[in-house]
């Protein structure tokens, strides 16, 4: 008689520990992939942070200013002609991330905050070389108000009101206020349009600050850079918080970052750290040295 081997089916408790078993193992698996994306996206976020700075360094050296902030969203910067002289529309908004050739998101998925020297809305002081918006300046017949030459040192000096308060007072000779050091570089064959607008006696320069620079601090309050002009965000993941009331239930380090001030605070640890990438003005002076802007 021939032997036939019987195979029994799972029966219903059988059936019910696979199933738990594969719940569980599911389960691990999916926390492991949000434990791995949670340290993945910061990873991203600071890859993202170097890549801009090297895109404001190279749009600086090429197109011999800073770019405004986006302010209608759709990636490029925004300025308007006010007394014939090219202003940001706004000294806030997004990153103009199309003008830098950068992706428009950061690694959570949200558009970067740009916020620039508040007196690059001006049409009087962003074209002037010793102000320190004079770093977004593009359009427009270039100031030297407040420049000042000594001819016995051949050196130029940025008053702060008048020529006694820096250059008289080390020049042996009486100081003129009559010469342009900066080169004429006509940017696309538009002769109204002479960058670069700054120059390497732009404050800060010396003991000279320039006005209403932002600032950067650390957690404690302590000074980390006095001499910026620019400064992008990334929320993090806690996402914008440009929204006031959001803004306000933050803890302070990134309360401070959204509530519209010129002071920011740069947190480089923490849970739901801000991402704080800034560009001074000595940054954009070494840029144009790169380019051979300066004379």
């Amino acid at each position: 008689m021939q032997n036939v081997e019987r195979f029994n089916g799972f029966s219903l408790i059988e059936l019910a520990i696979s199933l738990f078993l594969l719940s569980v193992i599911s389960s691990f698996l999916v926390s492991g992939f949000e434990f791995d994306a949670k340290l993945q996206a910061p990873r991203l976020e600071n890859a993202k942070q170097i890549a801009i700075e090297k895109r404001m360094e190279t749009y600086l050296r090429v197109n011999l200013h800073l770019p405004c902030p986006d302010v209608d969203g759709d990636g490029r910067e925004d300025r308007q002609i006010r007394n014939g002289v090219s202003v940001c529309t706004n000294r806030e908004g997004s990153l103009p991330y199309l003008d830098l050739d950068l992706s428009a998101t950061d690694a959570w998925g949200r558009p970067y905050y740009y916020r620039v020297h508040q007196r690059a809305e001006s049409d009087i002081y962003i074209n002037q070389m010793c102000q320190t918006a004079s770093v977004f300046g593009r359009h427009g017949l270039r100031g030297f108000e407040d420049l000042w030459f000594c001819p016995s040192s051949h050196q130029f000096y940025c008053a702060d009101n008048s020529a006694s308060s820096t250059c008289d007072d080390v020049c042996e000779q009486a100081c003129v206020n009559d010469i342009d050091p900066r080169p004429i570089l006509f940017v696309d064959s538009n002769p109204n349009s002479l960058a670069p607008y700054f120059h390497l006696n732009t404050p800060p320069y010396g003991t000279r600050l320039g006005s209403y620079n932002l600032v950067l601090e650390d957690k404690h309050g302590d000074l980390v850079e006095e001499g910026v002009i620019a400064v992008i965000i990334s929320w993090g993941e806690n996402g914008d918080l440009m929204n006031d009331q959001l803004c306000q239930s933050q803890p302070v380090e990134e309360h401070e970052n959204c509530d519209g001030d010129r002071t920011f605070i740069f947190n480089p640890s923490g849970e739901n750290k801000d991402y704080v990438q800034w560009i001074t003005v000595n940054q954009a002076k070494m840029a144009l040295i790169k380019r051979g802007a300066f004379e």
